[in-house]
């Protein structure tokens, strides 16, 4: 499921475009991503991807709290390699490398393991 560094970068953009941080909402309110199509307001393939956004949150709660908060930055609020070096009061290479390694982290993690 989330066994690549692509496939994890993927869950993390999807999940920006369906959970909104400030509400905790998972139905999409932002203008700019809204459309007409939508008569209930959730996404089409939310519900498919349900597994999915568990499974990262899962292993997001295992990151380092900066860590998860340079993914938080890069992919939720999206901003650049400049402001969240500023943000964290760290350079810009810290930066590249705490995501590179926060990515290959959340690669490591897999799947659960089952109680023996």
């Amino acid at each position: 499921m989330l066994d690549s560094p692509e496939r994890i970068i993927w869950a993390l953009l999807k999940y920006t475009d369906w959970w909104q941080p400030t509400t905790t909402s998972v139905i999409q309110v932002g203008a700019a991503r809204r459309t007409n199509g939508f008569s209930d307001g959730i996404r089409p393939g939310l519900l498919d991807t349900l597994d999915e956004r568990e499974e990262l949150c899962r292993r997001m709660q295992l990151l380092k709290d900066k860590d998860r908060h340079v993914l938080f930055l890069w992919y939720v609020k999206q901003l650049d390699a400049k402001d969240i070096a500023k943000t964290l009061r760290i350079s810009r290479r810290q930066c590249f490398r705490r995501r590179s390694n926060a990515v290959r982290t959340l690669v490591d993690l897999g799947e659960p393991q089952e109680a023996a």
